[in-house]
Parts: C-alpha cells; structure tokens; sequence
C-alpha cells in the first residue's frame, strides 16, 4: 500500500513539474516571439530611413554634378587665358605604335 502511494506521489510530482517546465517553455516562446518581432519591426524603420537618406543623398549629388557641369559648360578660351593657361603651339602626341617614345618634362 505505501509502494502504491509512493508511485502516485512521484508520478503527480513529475506530472506538475512537466507542466510547470511546459508553462516556462510557452513563456519564454512568447517573450522570444516578442523580442524578434520588435528587432524585426526596428530594422524596417531603419531601413526606409536609411532609403530616405539615400534618396536625398542622391538628389543632392545630382544638383552639385548639374552645378559642375553648368560651371564646367560656362569656361571658354577667353576665361583660360586670363586664368593663366597658355595655348599649345605644337603639340606632341604619344602614339602606341611608336617605338622609341619617351616622356620627358620640358620645363622651357
């Protein structure tokens, strides 16, 4: 008779602590599923931030480069010459086929 109640006993024991580790399992699942939905919503806003950003960015460069390009489009022969650049009277090309071409720096 003790035997039987010593069975029930241990098997009741071991029942309620398999529930109670079933229950902290959930438990954590749950918080788990929390954590990376969090982490999974926080790197989607940074994300179309950052698109944003780039977006901008983008804008931004595109508006120097047309700026450059105005400028660059606005030099003529005129504004070199009083900027100090010289014309070239003979210039002197290099050519791949030839054979016995050095550079050298005149300095004249």
């Amino acid at each position: 008779m003790s035997n039987l109640i010593k069975q029930k006993t241990v098997t009741l024991a071991v029942n309620r602590s398999v529930r109670f580790i079933m229950i902290g399992l959930i438990f954590a699942a749950v918080l788990s599923y929390a954590y990376f939905a969090n982490a999974a919503v926080r790197t989607l806003t940074v994300l179309e931030k950052t698109k944003t950003q780039i977006q901008s960015l983008n804008m931004a460069v595109s508006e120097m480069e047309s700026t450059r390009l105005a400028l660059e489009n606005n030099l003529s022969t005129e504004k070199a010459l009083r900027l100090g650049f010289v014309e070239v009277n003979n210039p002197i090309f290099i050519m791949k086929s030839a054979k016995k071409t050095a550079l050298s720096l005149k300095l004249d």
